[in-house]
């Protein structure tokens, strides 16, 4: 490796399942990391790479001998698109958990909606204050997992009734972050 590199250490390891739609076709993928290594199961194949930062947004991949430059886009519908080598591929990510749980929302009786995280990460930007105003679709905080950059919304208009986490606090599938009334 070259100096001066920055790799993806989060400091412990970390695996998540997701759904993966590529190019319109669907596949569970196991996917874990612990500090530059990269595992990710796809169906009955597993790859393993190293990868690096170099630069903020900017992510190298040694793949089977191979060099990869990679970037990720957030899009407006809440997809993704992985940039290969210059080639945009569309990705749709679903964490199963998140699912089954109503898409990171744990309730809405009452006219309360609970925000819990999508997947284990850190909260890296706490974006609306307690009793600040919120309109549907709003950022109210920032998780990082596997250095992607996860902006949980609010699901309806109101106001933040609590933010149960801080900046910097490493948080668990399923955790509650925020309550929006």
């Amino acid at each position: 490796m070259e100096s001066g590199w920055k790799t993806c250490d989060i400091g412990k390891s970390v695996t998540v399942k997701l759904q993966l739609t590529i190019n319109g076709k669907s596949k569970s993928a196991d996917f874990s990391q612990q500090a530059e290594t990269v595992v990710l199961k796809l169906e009955a194949s597993t790859h393993e790479a190293q990868l690096v930062e170099p630069q903020p947004g900017l992510f190298t991949l040694l793949l089977d001998g191979k060099v990869y430059a990679c970037t990720i886009e957030k899009q407006p519908n809440g997809d993704v698109e992985v940039i290969v080598n210059g080639q945009r591929i569309p990705v749709t990510l679903q964490d199963p958990k998140r699912l089954s749980r109503g898409g990171g929302i744990a309730g809405q009786s009452g006219g309360r909606a609970t925000l819990i995280s999508p997947m284990p990460g850190k909260v890296v930007r706490i974006l609306l204050a307690v009793d600040a105003e919120v309109s549907e679709g709003q950022g109210v905080l920032i998780v990082e997992a596997m250095k992607m950059q996860n902006e949980v919304q609010s699901p309806k208009d109101g106001k933040v009734a609590s933010i149960n986490v801080t900046e910097g606090q490493t948080v668990n599938a399923g955790d509650t972050l925020a309550v929006i009334e």
